[in-house]
Formats: structure tokens, sequence, C-alpha cells
């Protein structure tokens, strides 16, 4: 016969972070387990799926500017898809790894420009578009950040210029 009364039972309790973060939510062994929520006194505040006390699964996480992201956690980290929204007004939907945008996304940023494309460690990097508020865009080859390789830029007329781009001028 097993005991009334296991170690591995989940209970809804509170768990308090060393970094200050409160816990309410399931625990299991001790640790937060399952659907929770975290807060901090400076008022950023967490809500999602935790395994044995780390961010894993679905959450999201706001910030006290008012930005937050909306997406998948692996090991507390950004890893999945997911949305981020800037308190200045950018907003990014795709794909991270390891906390940093990284994959397939679309980057909107504050000034109206757009960029569709790849990601490597948070930089426009491989294939990408990028429009601009006038209309124009250029299409084509991406790194570290900047127009570089093969590309097309197509002005607000419709006009194309087909070319080669090293750190982001054209050759």
């Amino acid at each position: 016969m097993g005991s009334c009364c296991s170690s591995n039972k989940v209970v809804k309790e509170t768990y308090d972070y060393s970094d200050g973060g409160v816990y309410s939510g399931d625990l299991q062994n001790g640790l937060p387990q399952g659907k929770g929520q975290i807060s901090w006194e400076s008022g950023c505040f967490f809500e999602g799926l935790l395994d044995q006390g780390r961010k894993n699964g679905k959450g999201l996480f706001r910030w006290t500017d008012g930005s937050y992201y909306d997406g998948d956690f692996i090991d507390e980290k950004f890893n999945g898809y997911g949305e981020y929204y800037w308190a200045d007004g950018k907003v990014y939907k795709g794909n991270w790894v390891d906390g940093d945008l990284n994959g397939e996304g679309t980057l909107q940023y504050k000034d109206g420009r757009i960029y569709k494309g790849n990601f490597t460690n948070d930089k426009r990097d491989g294939q990408g578009e990028m429009i601009w508020p006038s209309g124009s865009k250029y299409i084509g080859t991406w790194k570290k950040g900047r127009q570089h390789g093969k590309g097309v830029l197509i002005d607000t007329n419709g006009k194309k210029t087909e070319g080669t781009w090293n750190k982001g001028k054209k050759l």
C-alpha cells in the first residue's frame, strides 16, 4: 500500500526566486511546475509554463517599460516562435534561438521600415527584403545586418537597379 501523501504531489502555492520574483501556481517537489505566474517588485511579470522552476513552453513576459514577449521558451530563453513588442513601437514576429532572432522573421521598425527574411544572432542575414515607408525596397542577400551580395533595389517608380552590395554599399 502506498502512502497517502506523496512528495511529488502537485499543490498550488507560492515560491520565492533568488532574484526577487514571487511565483504563484503549481509546485511539484518544491519547485514551480506547470502553469503559473511570476511577479517582481519592479513591475515585471511572467505568465506561462514552467518546468522544475524554469520557463519552458508557452509564456508571456512583460517589462515595466511596456515591452513584452509572447511565445516559446526553452530553459529560460526565447526559443521557437515568438513575438516581441518594444515600447518604442518596434515589433518582431518570428523564430528565436537561445534568446536571439534566428531564422525566418518579420521586423517592423518604428520609422515604418519592414524587413522580412532571415536573421542570424539578431542581425539581418541571408535572403531578405526591406521595404521603406516611401515604397522603395531592396530584395537580396544580407550579412551582419547590411545588404551584402547580389540584390535588386526597386524605387518608388518601379525602376530596378540590380547589382552587388558590400557592407551596405552598391558596388
